[in-house]
């Protein structure tokens, strides 16, 4: 059993260390529990030979010739692992296979969509709250994932930039378009804790290459542009917040609420979560205007807003900027408010993740 224990150990350290994201011990092991049930002791031993970068079948077949395994037997093991979700594999257009291992988050948690067991959501929350909030949320690198405002809260005089407008996101990126249902509301449903804003859980949106696996593994259906411009309506109306991933060109847009979204549930643990998020507004209340009837406060997920003397006022240190509560103020009280210096969304996802890894090593 210590054999086997001291795989999955060596497993959690080569996924902490070579990912953007890592993947840290605890004291209650849950992260070893987590690798339990995506791996068998022989599939995390073979998980130890890929690394954090695609790679083709036949470099990694070099790396563990010495174990006898043939080529076409090693296609089939890794194969199996990226069908369980646990690695990533991408197939060129020429038929090639390349591999590698995935992070926790934004990673192999969420290739668990429609197949999540209740022990590994239990296992995967004590895991996030005991210690990977800290690694998600790091000081000292740029965040995976920006909250941006929804479209009924911009108005012309904001100038706002295009990585910045939903609607200029897909507009430019060429598709395909793809949803899949959210695997944090899937987890809640598990914990007896569902939604209390929808019962509408297909609301998270690929673009591009991400659609493209997406299609092909039917974890999702594809959109059409037009079918996204529905959705996001829909969305903007049950007060999710938009959160695509924290790039010029996102391969993902997430639609989240405070209550089961994994992100926003570990970002609340933060005395002042405004300073771990890369958005570029914040709201402004008119106090003249206010009428104090406290349909903000049911609107705002990130509980940064209260009621002072009759009147709504804003805490700053977790204002995200997300602009939900903007279209439903009866009284026009509320607006957003462009920061005074823009934070510029790396260019892409290699760029994103280069960031991450020049700054975590120093």
């Amino acid at each position: 059993m210590s054999e086997i224990n001291d795989v999955y150990r060596k497993l959690q350290q080569h996924i902490d260390e070579q990912m953007p994201i890592g993947y840290p011990s605890t004291e209650s092991g849950a992260e070893i529990r987590i690798l339990k049930h995506l791996f068998t002791p022989e599939e995390a031993k073979l998980a130890l030979n890929l690394r954090g970068s695609l790679e083709p079948l036949k470099e990694i077949c070099e790396r563990v010739k010495e174990s006898g395994i043939s080529i076409r037997e090693l296609e089939e093991k890794l194969d199996v692992l990226d069908e369980k979700g646990a690695i990533s594999r991408r197939i060129s257009r020429n038929g090639e296979k390349k591999y590698c291992n995935e992070q926790f988050a934004i990673g192999f948690y969420e290739n668990q969509v429609n197949k999540l067991t209740k022990e590994l959501v239990e296992d995967s929350f004590q895991f996030m709250h005991e210690a990977f909030y800290k690694e998600f949320h790091r000081t000292d690198t740029p965040p995976q994932v920006r909250p941006i405002p929804v479209e009924q809260s911009i108005t012309p005089e904001h100038h706002i930039s295009n990585y910045d407008s939903i609607r200029q996101i897909i507009e430019n990126n060429p598709g395909p378009f793809s949803v899949i249902n959210c695997i944090c509301k899937q987890a809640m449903d598990l914990l007896d804790q569902p939604c209390n804003l929808t019962d509408n859980y297909e609301v998270c949106m690929q673009l591009g290459r991400s659609a493209e696996g997406v299609i092909k593994s039917g974890l999702g259906r594809e959109l059409k542009r037009e079918e996204m411009f529905e959705l996001l309506q829909k969305i903007q109306d049950m007060g999710l917040i938009l959160q695509p991933q924290n790039t010029q060109n996102p391969d993902y847009i997430c639609a989240c609420c405070g209550d089961c979204c994994g992100v926003l549930i570990m970002l609340k643990k933060f005395p002042r979560p405004a300073e771990l998020c890369s958005s570029n507004y914040h709201a402004v209340i008119n106090s003249d205007e206010c009428a104090g009837c406290e349909t903000c406060i049911d609107r705002c997920q990130m509980q940064a807003l209260s009621i002072v003397d009759n009147v709504s006022t804003v805490n700053l240190d977790r204002c995200i900027g997300c602009g939900n509560c903007v279209p439903t103020c009866p009284s026009e009280a509320i607006r957003l408010q462009k920061k005074e210096k823009e934070t510029e969304p790396p260019k892409d996802r290699r760029v994103l993740y280069q960031e991450i890894m020049v700054k975590k090593k120093g």
